[in-house]
């Protein structure tokens, strides 16, 4: 490897938030080194992408590429909570753009080649042991390319910590913080062969998704855990969200964590009957133990944290892509002042913070489970929502309500925006016709 021993960006980990964030570095002219610790294609859960994913697609150039995939097109969501079934499409938001399906092993590895293109010094198979955050305006990291046993560094001006769960930076300094108010576990695998819900409440066989495009498939269970349906183009992702607190009487009775997930697969109504012609793949089980966390500080001297390995939250809206990209995004223009304008490096930090705080905030908002009458709603969380546009707050609307958590988005907007997003564009169905 011919691995530079300066820069102007270092990045830390190759998954949206990384490929992208080098992708609009280098777009402005900056020398990018990225290091991934893995080989792509390597394994990543998380294969839902509403339609606004676009918009950071096109910026960085990279939407054709992504569209010549073939990746399943996805109508919009099927859910099913407390018994009540909803569903919407994302056409009757103004949508002209399909949402997707992706497998992220391929949709990762677009984005990272992607970057490569675009001129980004892309690095794999490269673990980064620690950042060195004191040495004035320079920073360097430390890494080690896999087999080898020396330490190396590279001296830059930023690093972007896009390390997801991992968040390198983030734990070497203490600041990643578990959120409490999200005690959940999430554990998944992959069968073959499954039906899955259209937009007209049917079920249709594997074999139509091209012929009749899918939707996300949405189900609560009890203890407010809820799972996912997502049919792929071979196999179809299905996944618990589970309390942890749950599991203490699973570990009680001794039982298998897989015979625990497939037991519940059997039991879940209408998830049931999806699968009841489908193959489990075995040995395809995944698992993530608590994984909701939030930093003390998103960004200081010489660093910025961007995607998972910033903030983590409920995964139900699909939006952990998303606000991966748009940190990258946001992260890029903050870098790109600084450069242009030393002197206002604290304020482009500052802006950084108080933009993607206000994401993560207000996405924290929308997802608790029970925000409280009392619960005070922060000025950040408030303002972040004021730049969505209106089908934006709309579709959040619709997909709070059908996960049963609308009134939280009444408590952040604006009184006067109240009526104006209480919009009905979705449906209830009866039952789902097998």
């Amino acid at each position: 490897m011919n691995i530079p021993k300066r820069c102007d960006v270092v990045i830390i980990g190759g998954g949206p938030a990384g490929s992208m964030a080098a992708t609009f570095l280098r777009q402005k002219g900056y020398d990018t080194v990225l290091f991934e610790k893995q080989k792509h294609p390597r394994y990543m859960v998380g294969e839902s992408l509403i339609p606004q994913f676009w918009k950071y697609c096109d910026i960085g150039k990279v939407s054709d590429k992504i569209q010549a995939e073939g990746f399943i097109q996805k109508q919009g969501g099927t859910v099913v909570w407390d018994g009540v079934i909803r569903q919407a499409a994302f056409k009757d938001f103004g949508y002209t753009r399909p949402a997707l399906h992706v497998e992220r092993d391929r949709f990762d590895q677009i984005l990272l080649e992607h970057a490569r293109a675009q001129g980004a010094q892309v690095f794999e198979q490269v673990s980064v042991v620690n950042a060195d955050l004191n040495q004035g305006e320079q920073v360097s990291v430390t890494y080690r390319p896999a087999g080898e046993k020396t330490l190396s560094q590279i001296s830059c001006r930023f690093i972007i910590d896009a390390s997801g769960q991992n968040a390198v930076i983030a734990r070497q300094l203490g600041i990643r913080v578990a959120d409490k108010e999200y005690p959940f576990m999430s554990v998944w695998g992959y069968f073959t062969g499954s039906k899955y819900v259209a937009l007209d409440g049917k079920a249709y066989p594997f074999e139509m998704l091209r012929t009749v495009p899918p939707t996300t498939f949405i189900s609560s269970t009890e203890g407010w855990g809820w799972s996912w349906h997502i049919p792929l183009r071979e196999t179809t992702s299905v996944g618990l969200v589970v309390p942890i607190e749950q599991m203490k009487s699973v570990r009680a009775a001794d039982e298998a964590l897989e015979g625990y997930f497939l037991r519940r697969c059997s039991e879940i109504p209408y998830l049931n009957r999806l699968l009841e012609t489908a193959r489990y793949c075995e040995g395809s089980m995944h698992v993530i133990r608590p994984y909701s966390h939030r930093p003390k500080q998103l960004c200081g001297p010489g660093f910025y944290l961007i995607g998972d390995a910033a903030a983590f939250i409920d995964p139900v809206l699909s939006e952990g892509c998303l606000l991966a990209m748009y940190s990258a995004y946001l992260a890029a223009w903050a870098i790109d002042r600084s450069f242009k304008d030393p002197g206002r490096v604290a304020e482009s930090q500052a802006f950084f913070t108080n933009q993607f705080a206000g994401r993560y905030e207000l996405g924290h908002a929308l997802m608790l489970t029970s925000y409280g009458a009392s619960a005070k709603v922060s000025d950040v969380a408030r303002n972040s929502i004021q730049f969505d546009s209106s089908r934006e707050r709309e579709l959040m609307y619709v997909a709070l309500t059908m996960a049963g958590r609308a009134e939280n988005l009444l408590k952040v907007v604006n009184p006067a925006d109240k009526e104006r997003i209480a919009v009905n564009k979705y449906r209830v169905l009866e039952e789902i016709v097998f």
